[in-house]
C-alpha cells in the first residue's frame, strides 16, 4: 500500500463535523401585536375576501392592499397562538364547548350595550384587563374608545400611538384581543368592515365585527343568527360582538344603518365592503 496516499477511512461523524454549518442565530419571538396582525391578514385571505372599501355604494371597493405569505405549518401555528390570550387551547375542535370567556358571563349578553362607566368597579376591572393585555401594542399615548358592557362582558378599542386592538374582557381577568386598522375617512353615509371572526365553540363561542362609518351614520344594527346587535359607535368606528354566531366567524345576516336625518338603509352583511 502506498503510505503517502490520502487516508479516506476517517469516521463519518468526523467528516460530518467538519462539514457542519455554523449555528444560526436564535429566532426572534413575534410580539402579540404582530401575531394578531398576521392572523387578521390570514383570515382575510382564507375567506377569499377583499379588504374594506370606502362605502356601500357599488364599485367603491378599494384594491387589495393587505397581503401575507404563509406556509401551511405557519398558518396553523398562527391560528393556534391566537385562539385566546388567556385560555390556552379552549375553543379548538375536540376541546368541548369552551372559549376565552366564561359561558356564564356570555349568557348575560345584551343586544343593546351600556356605557362602561355605568358598570362601576366591574367596568373598571374589565378595562384594566384590556389595558394589561394590549400593553405590547405599539407605543405612545394610550387611548380607549368604543367602551361598552353587555351583561358581564366589556369591550373596547385600545390604541397606543398608531396601533389599535379590539378587546373583550370580563372583570375576573379573562379576555381576548385582535388587531384592528385605524378608522377610515369615509363618505358621510358610508360603512366599512375592518375585521370579523369567532373564538371558542359551543356555549363559549364569541363572534365580533369591527369597522368604520361616515359622519352621518347614527346607528348600526346587525342581525346575526337570531341576535339583534346594536353596535357601539365612536370617532368614526363601530364595534359589535355577540355569543354563538356563525361557527366560522362569518357575518351572514343584515346590517341596518340609521342616519342623522332619520332614514335607514339595510345591507346584506356579506356585501359590506
Amino acid at each position: 500500500m502506498n503510505k503517502n496516499a490520502h487516508d479516506t477511512s476517517a469516521p463519518q461523524d468526523t467528516l460530518l463535523a467538519r462539514l457542519a454549518p455554523l449555528d444560526a442565530a436564535p429566532p426572534t419571538e413575534p410580539t402579540a401585536a404582530e401575531i394578531d396582525r398576521e392572523e387578521t391578514l390570514l383570515r382575510t385571505i382564507l375567506a377569499d375576501t377583499e379588504p374594506p372599501g370606502r362605502s356601500v355604494r357599488p364599485g367603491s371597493r378599494r384594491p387589495l392592499a393587505r397581503r401575507v405569505s404563509f406556509t401551511v405549518a405557519g398558518a396553523l401555528a398562527a391560528g393556534l397562538a391566537l385562539v385566546t390570550a388567556t385560555g390556552g387551547l379552549s375553543g379548538l375542535p375536540g376541546f368541548g364547548s369552551q372559549g376565552p370567556l366564561p359561558s356564564a358571563e356570555l349568557a348575560s349578553w345584551t343586544g343593546t350595550p351600556s356605557s362602561l362607566e355605568s358598570a362601576g368597579e366591574e367596568g373598571s376591572a374589565a378595562e384594566k384587563v384590556c389595558l394589561d393585555m394590549t400593553k405590547d401594542y405599539g407605543s405612545g399615548p394610550t387611548g380607549v374608545s368604543n367602551a361598552d358592557i353587555r351583561g358581564s362582558v366589556a369591550s373596547m378599542v385600545v390604541s397606543r400611538g398608531g396601533d389599535a386592538a379590539y378587546c373583550l374582557a370580563s372583570s375576573d381577568g379573562a379576555g381576548i384581543t385582535m388587531a384592528v386598522s385605524p378608522a377610515l375617512d369615509l363618505p358621510a353615509d358610508g360603512i366599512e368592515l375592518d375585521t370579523y371572526g369567532a373564538r371558542g365553540e359551543g356555549s363559549g363561542q364569541v363572534n365580533y365585527a369591527v369597522g368604520s362609518v361616515g359622519s352621518e351614520v347614527e346607528k348600526v344594527t346587525l342581525k346575526e343568527q337570531g341576535h339583534t346587535v346594536q353596535a357601539t359607535l365612536q370617532d368614526g368606528r363601530w364595534t359589535a360582538w355577540w355569543p354563538e354566531g356563525d361557527p366560522d366567524g362569518l357575518i351572514t345576516g343584515t346590517t341596518t344603518l340609521t342616519f342623522t336625518d332619520g332614514t335607514t338603509r339595510t345591507i346584506k352583511s356579506p356585501e359590506l365592503p
